[in-house]
């Protein structure tokens, strides 16, 4: 799949696309039926098909007090718009500036080069233009005085009828549902970060653990045990994780939030400075104080074998 980070990367080849526009966010299964469709349309036409996203989410400029967790980093959600089957990725940096273009202007830059769209795919919820004045309607009329073809896939609802959206999702994962969300993304909710020096406590307990740092404005799940596996440079390996203050030996201080996994049968080489992507099934249980390191070790053996129960049915 090829990359580019901005129009101006695009080649000058007048080469007509089928482009899937949108945030993409968390690519769940709705995003991945809109981008399917373009795929498919692309394949039966001859032509490439494109996937336009934007970094960072718009409110994140617009209204950042009301900016969302981020469910996909951009190289990870590169990386799953890949697997589906797309030529081409463009990563459109979203900018002061580039929320003041009009949406007639905005209607037009999607017809000519370099983009050149002979059609494009978004969700029924799409807006774009100043102030988010345009519609897929809005788009829809404009398309057919400059012959660009604008679809919209009915939207995706799960078994219970809900509609699938960036939104449902965040606030599974946010309330530790992080089994209803697999669903919903056809894969388990995930993070990455680097794995960093902690304060040794699980080694010492013959339980160590990969401290791994993560940026501030994922979507991690609530406070609590999962069950769950890590994805390192040597493979994927179930694991034990608590996400939490250590509260057993914390009293007292005003400590940060910790990722702590502990990796079931891996004897692979160190995990310190390499980074990993961390895998939520299922909620096991809350985080909470032990009067003794031994009772909290007798509490990490049985989330390990429920761990273990769980990877094993994914």
């Amino acid at each position: 799949m090829r990359r580019y980070e901005s129009l101006g990367d695009l080649p000058l080849n007048g080469a007509r696309r089928v482009v899937a526009i949108g945030t993409f966010d968390g690519v769940h299964i709705g995003h991945q039926a809109i981008i399917g469709s373009a795929i498919e349309r692309a394949k039966e036409r001859g032509l490439e098909s494109m996937v336009l996203t934007f970094e960072p989410n718009p409110l994140t400029v617009l209204r950042p007090d009301l900016a969302p967790a981020v469910l996909t980093e951009p190289g990870f959600k590169a990386q799953l718009i890949e697997a589906l089957g797309a030529d081409a990725l463009l990563v459109v940096p979203f900018t002061r500036a580039f929320s003041r273009i009009r949406a007639d202007r905005f209607a037009e830059m999607l017809c000519a080069a370099p983009l050149t769209a002979e059609s494009i795919v978004v969700g029924a919820n799409f807006r774009f233009g100043l102030g988010g004045t345009g519609t897929v309607s809005y788009l829809q009329r404009l398309g057919r005085a400059k012959g660009l073809i604008v679809e919209s896939p009915e939207t995706v609802v799960s078994p219970d009828g809900k509609p699938v959206s960036s939104t449902r999702v965040r606030r599974l994962v946010t309330t530790g549902q992080v089994d209803e969300v697999i669903a919903l993304l056809a894969r388990a909710h995930s993070v990455e970060g680097m794995v960093v020096p902690g304060e040794q406590r699980g080694r010492e307990m013959g339980l160590p653990t990969a401290n791994v740092a993560v940026a501030h404005d994922v979507a991690l799940p609530a406070r609590g045990v999962y069950a769950g596996r890590v994805v390192t440079a040597e493979g994927r390996f179930a694991a034990a994780i608590n996400l939490g203050y250590s509260p057993t030996f914390t009293e007292g201080t005003n400590p940060d939030l910790r990722l702590e996994a502990f990796l079931l049968d891996y004897g692979g080489s160190d995990l310190y400075g390499q980074r990993v992507r961390v895998e939520f099934l299922q909620r096991l249980r809350d985080e909470r104080r032990f009067s003794s390191a031994d009772e909290l070790v007798v509490q990490v053996e049985e989330d390990v074998q429920r761990t273990r129960e769980v990877a094993a049915a994914a």
